[in-house]
């Protein structure tokens, strides 16, 4: 039985159970306002290998996956701030990816319907200088500069929030424009990229999923990317290498038994990933250690910045799972969105110039909205058929709870496999 068939008949026999089972988890540690999961399909398995707090792609999502999302962010904000009248979205500085200013206008619109005031402030703007954008959709955009009164943040204009939502994920650091603010913001500042450890996020999905699968009577790595954890590593300096091949090996040993325990006949392979930060940076792929001994110049260099020009010192080795979705004969990997824990809506991540083992977040890569089959829309809305939301968003869902769980207290790095 596939995995999305496994998930589909537990929703289907045991869906109030699994509905306890996440209300209690919740109560255990709240998730954050918004979180956005790529998943990895492969027809056996389903996992999460990324998880981002600062979700930049609302645009994407379906008509009626952007109808939720509002409802869970008024549920959200009714709940946790309903004195929240004002709100300030801070964008990614790099805004004039047309892409990502139509997420922007996308948020934007969400929470207008609402009712609410939002305006945009920007880390990078100058002051005196607010810039001027234009949406893809045709909406004008205005980012204000920001300035500090005491331990309050404002824009230049006088606009006042009563709550602050990042949308930049910080890979370069906390700016201090956001410290020690007396309103509040989601998610912390300690929460960006310059401190957050993917290792340290997987180990916490990997206990939740062996929880749920306990629980459920499924095996936990169907539902899991196993991996392993290296620091001080300097790829231009070739240091640190022997702890990244090792860990290959490691990883791809543990997957070797389990592919023997399934009937697997395929080669196992890893991705070597930056411990930190996202846009597909930092990011290649290994069948053997001995990959990682024998990296020419490009590819030392690939692996040594990452975004922002920030030096990728830590990286993950984490399991491969070859995509079976495709979208018009492209691969494709299931995206999910979440507001405060709950799945909103998804889309997928296509990429035409790369094969189902491959990293989709790449040059080449374009998204398709997901249908949602709760709301009929399979057939009606884009080009995606049978997107098995449902199923995704159990697991994606995990994944949001486990980002709550995080721990960077000294020596909490992850556990590897």
């Amino acid at each position: 039985m596939s995995i999305l068939d496994t998930l589909k008949a537990l929703d289907e026999s045991r869906g109030e159970d699994i509905e306890r089972w996440f209300a209690a988890k919740r109560a255990e540690a709240a998730p954050f306002f918004t979180t956005s999961v790529d998943l990895r399909h492969s027809g056996l398995r389903l996992a999460p290998v990324d998880t981002n707090l600062f979700p930049a792609g609302f645009n994407n999502l379906s008509p009626a996956a952007r109808a939720r999302a509002s409802r869970f962010i008024k549920r959200f904000l009714e709940e946790q701030y309903p004195d929240a009248k004002r709100i300030l979205i801070v964008p990614e500085n790099h805004t004039r990816n047309l892409g990502y200013l139509e997420n922007l206008a996308t948020l934007l619109s969400l929470f207008e319907t609402l009712g609410i005031e939002v305006q945009l402030g920007s880390l990078a703007a100058q002051a005196g200088h607010p810039v001027e954008l234009e949406a893809p959709g045709g909406r004008r955009l205005t980012e204000y500069p920001l300035k500090r009164d005491g331990d309050r943040l404002l824009l230049e204009n006088g606009f006042a929030p009563d709550l602050i939502v990042i949308n930049n994920d910080m890979t370069a650091g906390a700016p201090d424009m956001l410290k020690n603010l007396r309103q509040p913001v989601l998610p912390p500042v300690n929460m960006g990229w310059w401190q957050r450890r993917k290792s340290v996020h997987f180990a916490a999905y990997k206990t939740l999923a062996e929880e749920f699968a306990a629980q459920f009577s499924i095996d936990p790595w169907l539902i899991c990317a196993g991996f392993h954890r290296c620091g001080l590593v300097d790829f231009k300096q070739q240091t640190g290498l022997d702890c990244v091949a090792a860990g290959v090996d490691e990883v791809l040993n543990h997957m070797r038994e389990k592919y023997a325990e399934y009937g697997i006949a395929e080669e196992p392979y890893v991705y070597v990933k930056a411990e930190s930060g996202t846009y597909g940076m930092g990011v290649m792929t290994a069948r053997s250690a001995g990959d990682m001994l024998d990296l020419n110049k490009k590819e030392r260099n690939k692996m040594q910045v990452i975004k922002e020009g920030t030096k990728n010192s830590e990286v993950i080795i984490q399991e491969g799972i070859p995509t079976i979705d495709t979208v018009s004969g492209k691969p494709a990997e299931p995206m999910v969105y979440i507001i405060d824990g709950v799945p909103v809506g998804g889309m997928y991540r296509v990429n035409g110039q790369r094969d189902a083992y491959g990293n989709l977040n790449a040059a080449g890569m374009e998204f398709t909205g997901m249908c949602d089959e709760a709301e009929d829309e399979c057939g009606q809305w884009k080009s995606v058929q049978n997107c098995h939301f449902r199923s995704f968003g159990i697991v994606a869902a995990i994944a949001a709870l486990a980002a709550a769980r995080e721990d960077y207290s000294v020596g909490k790095e992850g556990d590897g496999i």
